[in-house]
């Protein structure tokens, strides 16, 4: 692993796959460091000919983290963002700056965008920002987070408003409750391979406080959908028909915002990217990297 320098701030990142092939960036979701990419997803892609790029955002890992308090759980959180005691400390925006500043680090011109859940809408407004930079995006289990998209159910927020851990054990823990109960119908969710994510990530660098700011900036997260009507690069949505945090309707909502989109629906699939639906990841980055220019 190596550090850039992007603005005021260090990101960790690493690279793997082929050092000569089409660039691939790899963005994860809410407060999730580069730890939460597996291994074996990464080298599949870099024996398929990309170039891969992942990295830890900003509060996540081991790079830059904010100093600013933060409130001790979820809804002590949202009640003082409602009240307006608490502001985000930076936005999605910002984080897609990172991302773009992370490919200038790397001398890095143009590249395929690959972001599931939060990193979802972190590349959408990468692309929408600087759509020179980004010859195709591959979108999982995310949506436009316009006002309209259909919320979680009530008892999938209350998993989700579960109290944060505090250590290694309670973090293993919330792991394989969050993931266990959002992350897929059929296979079930596999509690071995959830855990050993969770021991890697939680060993790399996870914090409370961090994990809220990132919260922050989704929850007060600009409506993409007016900016995606001008996008014009490749896109493949991949979305699980069993996600109960963005429902299907998201993923159609996200397709038609999108000129030429194509998605893909997988049965069974939740919100979580297990082995056994990379397949379906693998076959979008196909067709995105199939249909952009070679330049």
């Amino acid at each position: 692993m190596a550090q850039a320098r992007v603005g005021e701030l260090h990101l960790e990142y690493e690279t793997s796959g082929d050092p000569d092939g089409p660039p691939i960036l790899l963005l994860m979701g809410t407060a999730a460091p580069l730890t939460m990419w597996d291994d074996a997803f990464c080298s599949e892609l870099g024996r398929r000919g990309f170039r891969v790029v992942r990295f830890d955002y900003r509060d996540t890992g081991r790079s830059t983290w904010t100093q600013s308090s933060m409130p001790q759980s979820i809804s002590e959180m949202m009640s003082a963002f409602a009240a307006g005691r608490i502001t985000p400390p930076y936005r999605l925006e910002d984080l897609a700056d990172d991302a773009l500043g992370l490919l200038t680090a790397l001398q890095i011109d143009r590249a395929y965008l690959l972001g599931l859940s939060q990193g979802g809408g972190v590349t959408q407004l990468a692309a929408a920002r600087a759509p020179d930079r980004v010859r195709g995006l591959v979108l999982v289990s995310t949506s436009t987070a316009a006002p309209d998209v259909p919320p979680p159910t009530a008892e999938t927020m209350s998993v989700l408003l579960t109290g944060l851990p505090t250590d290694r054990r309670t973090f293993v823990e919330w792991n394989v409750l969050i993931y266990t109960r959002t992350g897929g119908s059929n296979p079930a969710p596999d509690v071995d391979w959830i855990r050993e994510r969770a021991v890697r990530t939680w060993e790399h660098g996870w914090d409370r406080a961090g994990f809220l700011r990132h919260l922050l900036a989704v929850i007060s997260a600009t409506n993409r959908k007016p900016l995606l009507h001008g996008l014009r690069m490749p896109v493949s949505i991949v979305h699980g028909e069993s996600d109960p945090i963005f429902p299907l309707a998201a993923a159609h909502q996200l397709a038609g915002a999108i000129p030429a989109a194509q998605l893909r629906t997988v049965p069974g699939m939740g919100h979580d990217l297990p082995p056994a639906f990379w397949g379906a990841v693998f076959d979008a980055v196909g067709d995105v990297s199939g249909a952009a220019d070679p330049r």
